[in-house]
């Protein structure tokens, strides 16, 4: 009996610390993106407000985690938080989730990690920033449902765009979606409700398409 209570006692202690662990996750992502309300960027243009509530499904994912997502189900969120357009789409993937009963969304901070490249004089394609071996390895799982990269005349070479969704069943991008909806021009100002509403149809879509996968 003595050895049952242990046993029960470890269980309760081990499903208390995932717990903890859990929750403190959802509230740094919640202070990371709340953080920004009212402030300005370094251009002086004020950060678009977000609220999250704190059983959002967001997930923070590791490289390993996320490699392991694109070989098989999930929906995986690329941005970052000074992003004007992911703090766009947050709220509205946040509200598509709950509506579709959808547990966890993970999410991959893409700041700093990408290369940047432009065309030189010559025509030629000059690297100003290398990338990651992070963002090495998520280019190449994720290739063909990338966009390519603009400005340099070589549709062979891509981007992965931040904010993009991208909703995955058994290893196959059902969706992927970049950016807001076309009408907004503008991303330091929120969306209208009626273009909340057209990304979140596109979110849902997305959702249904990867459903029996979960």
């Amino acid at each position: 009996m003595n050895k049952l209570i242990c046993v029960l006692l470890i269980v309760l202690l081990v499903s208390a610390c995932n717990d903890s662990s859990v929750k403190q996750e959802a509230l740094r992502f919640k202070e990371e993106y709340e953080s920004l309300n009212g402030k300005e960027n370094d251009s002086g243009i004020d950060y678009v407000n977000v609220v999250i509530e704190a059983d959002h499904p967001m997930v923070y994912a590791d490289i390993e985690q996320l490699l392991e997502v694109i070989k098989n189900d999930g929906i995986i969120y690329f941005g970052f938080d000074e992003c004007p357009w992911c703090r766009n789409v947050l709220p509205v993937l946040i509200e598509a989730a709950r509506e579709k009963e959808v547990s966890e969304i993970y999410y991959y901070d893409i700041k700093g990690i990408r290369d940047e490249l432009v065309l030189n004089e010559e025509g030629m394609i000059e690297v100003m920033k290398e990338k990651s071996e992070d963002y090495q390895l998520i280019y190449d799982a994720l290739y063909d449902s990338l966009n390519i990269y603009e400005g340099l005349n070589d549709d062979t070479v891509k981007r992965l765009y931040a904010p993009s969704v991208f909703f995955i069943k058994e290893g196959k991008v059902m969706l992927m979606h970049e950016s807001t909806v076309e009408s907004q021009k503008d991303p330091s100002v929120m969306m209208s409700d009626v273009q909340q509403h057209q990304l979140k149809d596109i979110y849902i879509q997305g959702i249904e398409k990867i459903t029996e996968a979960f």
